[in-house]
């Protein structure tokens, strides 16, 4: 604003200076009109929507009209009448506009500014988004890996059970092998004395068949 105050105040001095040095003559006032100028509107970009652009080759159009040689002066003592002048209502008028326009681009400016700090606390916002999904998800995994343990000891204990079932199997078969052995050496023990007797008894008969056998050769020998 101070800016806008000194520029101001040196275009009013101007303009009295040469209000002064002139004829009174409504013919010799060479009063700066207002030119009407085409707003050129700045092209969107195409491929992002909304965002806009600016070249190098936008730039002429996008500022305001100026000519310096219009305000070329040989002789400082004396500045030519031909000099683009505003009275200063104009002057006034236009200070006043563009200090409005001005506390507009401020306002705009910062409204910019706001909005950009709304993005970056979206942006914030999704990240801690994110990272609450990603909290979320690793508590389900620990969750998975929970019911992965209680089934793995499920899995063991019934492993367990099954060995003590084998286990007490396994010393009643052993028990039931040794009687079984006992048996079998019983049975075969029995076989055995079985055997014996049957061959004793085939020794008595072979002898008592001997012994017969001698007694009726004897008989036969005294009969003839």
């Amino acid at each position: 604003m101070a800016k806008i105050d000194t520029t101001k105040a040196a275009a009013q001095a101007v303009a009295e200076k040469l209000a002064r040095g002139k004829v009174n003559s409504p013919s010799s006032t060479n009063s700066v009109s207002a030119t009407p100028t085409t707003s050129t509107a700045i092209p969107i970009n195409s491929r992002i929507p909304g965002l806009l652009t600016v070249t190098p080759d936008l730039i002429p159009g996008m500022m305001p009209p100026f000519q310096p040689n219009q305000y070329h002066i040989s002789d400082p003592l004396n500045p030519p009448e031909t000099l683009p002048q505003a009275t200063q209502s104009q002057l006034d008028k236009g200070m006043k506009i563009y200090e409005g326009s001005t506390r507009a681009l401020k306002l705009t400016g910062a409204a910019l500014d706001l909005t950009r700090e709304k993005f970056t606390v979206i942006g914030k916002h999704s990240k801690a988004f994110s990272a609450g999904i990603q909290g979320a998800t690793e508590i389900e995994k620990v969750k998975g890996n929970y019911l992965d343990y209680l089934n793995q000891k499920e899995v063991t204990t019934q492993k367990s059970v099954v060995l003590d079932v084998n286990q007490v199997k396994t010393v009643a078969d052993t028990s039931i092998s040794v009687h079984s052995k006992d048996e079998l050496n019983q049975k075969l023990l029995q076989a055995s004395i079985k055997a014996e007797e049957s061959r004793l008894k085939t020794v008595e008969s072979q002898g008592k068949l001997s012994s017969f056998k001698a007694q009726l050769g004897d008989y036969i020998e005294v009969k003839q």
